[in-house]
């Protein structure tokens, strides 16, 4: 079982389709829980109770640290790669349910099979975000679980995040510094609607990004419905300006002295120097079997630049670099 733990203002969800047959029913109306951990779940083959169990008892400590009492079990098959059957998947789902329940947390489930639209809003402290992995028969600990002795500064660090207190200011083009309830946002409306939604620190989506509708009326990208959210088909015009913008960047790089290198696309899970680094971004991993190996798709360039740049060697020649 693979569990990206979420701790949200809120999670608004809406079931859309049922994507497989064995789905369970469910209105396709608009749910909201507020002040929740979400529970973003894959079950993976051989899930058992000892895991449920495990998994809950996990999570009901952690609520404990943050002083609240709610879930939402959320299906999520995106996390792995060796999923259970749907029906064990439901059963297991069921039974993580009814034993949160028996524990006394306060718990919701979204609906299993289905194609939802939803839109959560995650805090901005530093347990907010876990990632949790269990294996059967032995379960295994966190898989992002810090180390013993880094354990008192997490804690100390969301001890202080209850005590911290934000000052904002505005700071004007003649170097003053002004408390932002004193300043006068006469003729600065964009500015104080900019100031007021980094104080809310609120991140959900409420309406349609104003790209959106024109990459798809222009003929310049759309989404594909054929593949994960969020991932692009350019059509010929998009692909062009795509194309025509890369050549730019890399010619503006190639005046500072850069030069481009290649790296693959795919990694070790477990490397040594890549794990830890991977499990602090739970979110979107994309993991890959072979006959040995568990592998991830890398979302960013610098895991196999930090991995060359151990093996190269410089001399004083090349420094400051």
């Amino acid at each position: 079982m693979r569990i990206l733990q979420l701790h949200s203002n809120s999670v608004v969800f809406t079931p859309v389709e049922k994507e497989i047959s064995v789905a369970e029913e469910a209105e396709k109306k608009e749910n909201r829980v507020e002040e929740v951990v979400l529970l973003l779940t894959a079950v993976e083959e051989g899930d058992s109770e000892a895991v449920v169990q495990k998994a809950i008892d996990d999570v009901r400590a952690f609520l404990g640290k943050l002083k609240v009492n709610r879930i939402l079990i959320y299906p999520y098959a995106h996390l792995s790669s060796k999923l259970a059957k749907p029906v064990e998947a439901l059963k297991i789902l069921k039974a993580m349910e009814d034993y949160a329940k028996q524990k006394g947390i306060e718990t919701f489930r979204a609906p299993f099979g289905w194609n939802k639209q939803f839109a959560v809003s995650v805090k901005g402290h530093p347990l907010a975000e876990q990632s949790r992995s269990y294996t059967p028969p032995t379960v295994a600990e966190e898989v992002c679980e810090p180390k013993k002795e880094e354990k008192e500064t997490v804690s100390t660090a969301l001890k202080a995040e209850e005590k911290l207190k934000s000052f904002w200011h505005i700071l004007q083009p003649d170097g003053k510094l002004v408390p932002i309830e004193d300043f006068n946002f006469k003729g600065n409306k964009n500015l104080q609607k900019f100031s007021q939604y980094e104080i809310a620190k609120v991140r959900a989506v409420t309406q349609m990004p104003p790209h959106v509708p024109l990459m798809k009326r222009l003929e310049i990208a759309d989404y594909e419905e054929g593949s994960d959210p969020g991932n692009l088909r350019w059509y010929p015009k998009g692909r062009l300006v795509k194309s025509l913008l890369e050549q730019y960047v890399t010619s503006q790089m190639a005046k500072y002295g850069a030069m481009e290198v290649e790296t693959p696309i795919m990694y070790d899970y477990n490397h040594p120097s890549l794990a830890d680094y991977l499990n602090r971004f739970p979110a979107r991993q994309y993991v890959l079997k072979t006959e040995d190996k568990e592998l991830f798709l890398r979302f960013a360039a610098c895991f196999g630049q930090f991995l060359m740049m151990h093996d190269a060697q410089f001399s004083y020649k090349q420094l400051p670099l």
